[in-house]
Formats: C-alpha cells, structure tokens, sequence
C-alpha cells in the first residue's frame, strides 16, 4: 500500500513540475499590427480552404510580411514572416507549395510548420498573432 501512495505522490509531483514550464521567449519584437482581408478577394483565395495560405507583404516585424494559414474549416492561424533563428540577418521565411502548410527560411533552411502552430523540427517557433475570424473577414492583430 505504501508503494502505491509513493508512486501516486511522484506521478503528481512529476506533473506538477511539467506544468510549471517558462514561456516560451518571444524572439521577434512586438510591432502593432492591425490589418483586415476579406478572404473571397482573389488575393486571399487560398484561405477558403484548409491548408490553404497566403502572405501579406510589408507588415509586421521590418515590413518581413505576414502568413495567414487556414488550418481547419473554423482555425485560422497568423504569424509573422520574420525567421526568429536569426533576427541579425532579417530573413522572411517562404511559403512552400500550397497546402503543404509549412513555410521555409531561405536563409538558414528552417521549415516550420504551419498547422503545427509555427513550430519547426527545432528552435524558436514564429511568432504568432491573433486572429479574429468572423464570416468572410479574418482580422490579424497584436
């Protein structure tokens, strides 16, 4: 009995601790972003179906761009194009193929994965924005 209560105190304790993990540092500065699209414009086209993406030129962190990606019929995700492995150098990651959902630093090589929340196989993920997804409308802010 008393391993039992020994066992159940540090599989509690263990989960506690996990729990408690720092955040995750914010490796691109925060810059006010504000911007609106109407999906059924032609230039949003891809975002009425999952897996679809585009980027938008000249917002967010040193006019980098941001990546709007439609993850499911109801999610849809923003991140900015900036590639947090190496912010002296300024690289805008690259959309890969439509409906791959990953996206590609051109500089390093970095893929990150869109439907993954921006995480790549390693290192800092992108930085994510919210997103407010009404009707047609998706509006991507800070």
């Amino acid at each position: 009995m008393k391993s039992k209560i020994v066992i159940l105190f540090l599989l509690s304790a263990t989960f506690s601790f996990v729990g408690c993990d720092k955040e995750e540092p914010e490796i691109v500065p925060n810059v006010y972003v504000n911007y609106e699209i109407n999906i059924n414009e032609p230039a949003y086209i891809n975002l009425t179906v999952p897996l679809g993406a585009v980027k938008i030129s000249n917002i967010g962190y040193n006019g980098n761009g941001v990546i709007v990606f439609r993850k499911d019929d109801s999610e849809i995700l923003a991140f900015d194009a900036t590639c947090p492995q190496h912010m002296d150098y300024n690289s805008s990651v690259r959309l890969d193929e439509n409906g791959s959902g990953t996206a590609t630093c051109p500089h390093c090589g970095t893929k990150y994965y869109l439907f993954n929340y921006g995480y790549p196989s390693s290192g800092y993920r992108l930085k994510e924005y919210n997103v407010t997804f009404y009707g047609n409308y998706v509006k991507i802010s800070n």
